[in-house]
C-alpha cells in the first residue's frame, strides 16, 4: 500500500474518534511511488525488450535433427529399408547473427530505460499541473475572502451613513471577479485531479497536492539512453553486414542404416551422406547490399540523435537556469506582499489612501502571486525536459527492476 493511501486513512480514523477531519496531503514523491515494475505503463513497455530477447534465443538455437524411414518395394521380391538421421550444421554466419541480436537487446533495454523516464516525466507533469491549479485556486480564494471582508466593512459603514456605499459596491465587484477566477482554477484542478487518478487509481478522493519544490538539475553530460540505443543499432547493423558476407553455406550431414532383403537373405550396412549448397549464383549479393544500406542508415541516425540530444540539452539547461533565477528573484521581491496589503488597508481605513489605490495594491499582489506560480510551473517544466534528456542509470542489465529517480531540491 502506498504511503499517501495510508495518509488518507489517518484523518478518517481521527474523524471517527470525534476529531476534525483534514484532507490528506499528497506529495510528488508519494504520487510517483506508484510507478514501479507492476504499473501498467511500465509493464506495457517491456514488450519490445522481450521480443528482442526471444530473437536471441531463436538465432542461437540449433536446428533439430530430422529422422526418416524409407521402405522400398515392400511386397516385391527385393525390399529395402533405409533409416536416416540428417542434421543441418550451424550456419557460418551464426556467431555474428547472435551478436547482432544481442546488440538489439541492448538497444531495446536503452529505449526501455528512456520509456520509463518518459512515463515518470509524464506523471510529474500531471502532478505539477494538479498542484499548481490547486495553489491558484487557494490564492485567489484567499484574496477573494480578504476583499469580501473589506466589502462587508464598507457596507456596514454605509448602513451607518458613514459612506455612500460606492466603496462597498466596488469591493464586492472585485471580490466576485476573484471568485470567478478561483472557480476557473477549481475546474482546472478537478480536471488535473482526474488525470492524476488515471495514473494512480488508489488516489484518495479528498487528497490535496503539495506544490513541488524546484529540484536540482540532473546530470546531462553522460550519454543519453537514445544515443546508447543508436550505438547498439549501429553495432547490430555492422554485425549483420558481417553475417551477410559469409555466403558459404554449412553442409547438411546424413547418417543411417540400410537393409536389403531378398527372400531369406538380407544385407545390412551404414549410410553416410552430405548435402552442400555450392555458391555459384547466389552469394548473398542482395543481403550484403541491404546490410550496407542499414549500416549507413544507422550511422546517420546515430549522428542525428547525438546532435538532437546535445542541442536540446543546451536549450533546456539555459531555460531552466534562467527560470530558476527569475523565480528566486520574483519570490524575494514579493516576500512582503502580506505586509503591503496590511499597510494599504490600514491607509485606506485612516483615509490616507483611496479605494482605487487599495484595489490596485490588491490587484498587484494577486497578479504577483499568480506570476510566481506561473514561473514555478515553467521552471518545473524545464526541469522535466532536463530529466528527459539526462543521463540514466546503467541499463546494461535488462532484468534490473525499474526504480524511480530520487531528486534533490533547490534551497
Amino acid at each position: 500500500m502506498h504511503r499517501f493511501v495510508l495518509a488518507g486513512l489517518v484523518p478518517a480514523l481521527f474523524a471517527a474518534a470525534g476529531g476534525a477531519q483534514t484532507p490528506p496531503i499528497v506529495t510528488e514523491a508519494e504520487f510517483l511511488s506508484a510507478l514501479d515494475a507492476s504499473h501498467p505503463a511500465v509493464a506495457e513497455s517491456v514488450e519490445d525488450l522481450s521480443l528482442a530477447r526471444a530473437r536471441v534465443v531463436e538465432t542461437s538455437t540449433l536446428d533439430n535433427p530430422a529422422v526418416g524411414i524409407v521402405r522400398e518395394d515392400p511386397s516385391g521380391p527385393i525390399g529395402q529399408t533405409d533409416v536416416l538421421v540428417s542434421w543441418q550444421l550451424p550456419p557460418t554466419a551464426r556467431r555474428p547473427e547472435v551478436e547482432a541480436r544481442e546488440e538489439a537487446v541492448r538497444a531495446a533495454a536503452a529505449r526501455l530505460s528512456q520509456r520509463h523516464r518518459a512515463v515518470r516525466v509524464a506523471m510529474r507533469e500531471v502532478y505539477a499541473e494538479w498542484a499548481l491549479a490547486a495553489a491558484r485556486e487557494e490564492s485567489l480564494a484567499a484574496q477573494a475572502e480578504r476583499v469580501e471582508a473589506l466589502a462587508e466593512r464598507e457596507a456596514a459603514r454605509a448602513e451607518r451613513g458613514e459612506s455612500s456605499g460606492l466603496e462597498a459596491h466596488r469591493l464586492e465587484l472585485a471580490a466576485q471577479a476573484l471568485r470567478a477566477r478561483a472557480a476557473l482554477a477549481a475546474a482546472a484542478r478537478e480536471r488535473r485531479r482526474a488525470e492524476a487518478a488515471r495514473w494512480v487509481p488508489t488516489l484518495p478522493d479528498e487528497a490535496r497536492p503539495a506544490v513541488p519544490d524546484l529540484p536540482l538539475p540532473p546530470d546531462v553530460d553522460a550519454d543519453h539512453p537514445l544515443v546508447r540505443a543508436a550505438e547498439a543499432d549501429l553495432a547490430a547493423a555492422r554485425l549483420e553486414s558481417e553475417a551477410a558476407g559469409r555466403f558459404l553455406a554449412s553442409p547438411e550431414l546424413s547418417v543411417g542404416w540400410q537393409r536389403q532383403e531378398s527372400g531369406a537373405e538380407s544385407l545390412d550396412g551404414p549410410l553416410l551422406g552430405v548435402v552442400w549448397s555450392v555458391p555459384l549464383f547466389d552469394r548473398n549479393q542482395a543481403k550484403k547490399a541491404a546490410a550496407g544500406a542499414r549500416v549507413a542508415g544507422a550511422q546517420a541516425r546515430l549522428e542525428l540523435t547525438r546532435r538532437e540530444v546535445d542541442a536540446s540539452r543546451a536549450a533546456a539547461r539555459a531555460s531552466f537556469e534562467r527560470l530558476a533565477r527569475s523565480l528566486d528573484e520574483v519570490r524575494s521581491a514579493l516576500a512582503d506582499s502580506e505586509r503591503m496589503l496590511d499597510g494599504a488597508e490600514a491607509a485606506f481605513r485612516l483615509g490616507e489612501a483611496s479605494l482605487t489605490d487599495l484595489l490596485d495594491t490588491h490587484r498587484s499582489v494577486t497578479e504577483g502571486a499568480l506570476a510566481v506560480l506561473d514561473l514555478r510551473e515553467a521552471a518545473l517544466a524545464a526541469h522535466r525536459e532536463l530529466e528527459r534528456l539526462a543521463a540514466s542509470d546503467d541499463s546494461s542489465d535488462p532484468l534490473k527492476p525499474f526504480e524511480p529517480l530520487e531528486l534533490e531540491t533547490l534551497p
